[in-house]
């Protein structure tokens, strides 16, 4: 379906269609075999060895199976609990900083993230760690792509225009022509609105949905394996 979009719908050259299927595809099949969940979870582990603030569950490799993954069990209150986290004397914002701190680690670290942070994946325990479960879903980013990604950030920071349209197409936007200038132009009206502001006042949400407008007036393309961790941006913002 996605080869035929590609070749018939109109709107497609502003999509890579097939590399998107198949990155769903390949995260979904990669789901539902418990052993590599389980390797992915040690990985997690590692990574996360010297981090106090995050609990991963061990992997009980005697009662696991490419069908079967028994871990750990992690319990604790749910993140979206606001009244029992006061109650145990969780302070809210210090949590979200901590949580916040282990996503960017995630990606701009170690290149491997979770990416399905949704509140049922998380437990809080009673001394504020954070303990994740659920690591069928996880997205990789590599070495120049968070290059790329951090250059994009410290060009909007800055507001260089010039770096930022050079950081956005070494992200491999650009699949064909690219008026630079226009573009620059558009970045810059995008983001018009938002210096000055607050980070903290400041909804990813639209703002993607007016990155991904100006995406598609220049004919530019998300890279399949940016989807995913646009996704888990998201769904992180909004929890």
């Amino acid at each position: 379906l996605a080869q035929t979009a590609q070749r018939r719908w109109p709107a497609a050259d502003q999509y890579e269609l097939v590399a998107l299927a198949d990155e769903f595809a390949h995260t979904i099949r990669a789901e539902l075999d418990y052993e590599l969940e389980g390797r992915t979870v040690e990985r997690f582990a590692t990574n996360f060895f010297n981090n106090a603030t995050i609990h991963i569950p061990q992997v009980v490799w005697s009662h696991s199976t490419g069908q079967v993954l028994t871990l750990e069990r992690i319990s604790g209150l749910k993140v979206t609990d606001s009244a029992a986290l006061d109650a145990a004397g969780i302070d809210r914002s210090a949590l979200a900083q901590r949580a916040t701190d282990a996503i960017l680690q995630m990606i701009f670290e170690h290149g491997l993230f979770h990416a399905d942070l949704h509140p049922g994946n998380l437990f809080i325990e009673p001394d504020g760690r954070i303990g994740l479960i659920d690591f069928g879903m996880v997205g990789t980013v590599g070495e120049s792509a968070r290059d790329a990604l951090a250059a994009v950030i410290l060009a909007v920071l800055s507001r260089d225009y010039e770096q930022l349209v050079e950081a956005l197409l070494a992200l491999g936007f650009a699949r064909q022509r690219v008026d630079r200038r226009a573009l620059r132009a558009d970045l810059e009206l995008l983001l018009a609105p938002y210096y000055g502001r607050p980070i903290g006042e400041i909804a990813l949400g639209p703002l993607l949905e007016a990155a991904f407008a100006t995406i598609r007036t220049h004919r530019l393309q998300l890279p399949a394996d940016l989807a995913l961790l646009l996704k888990t941006l998201i769904m992180s913002e909004g929890m």
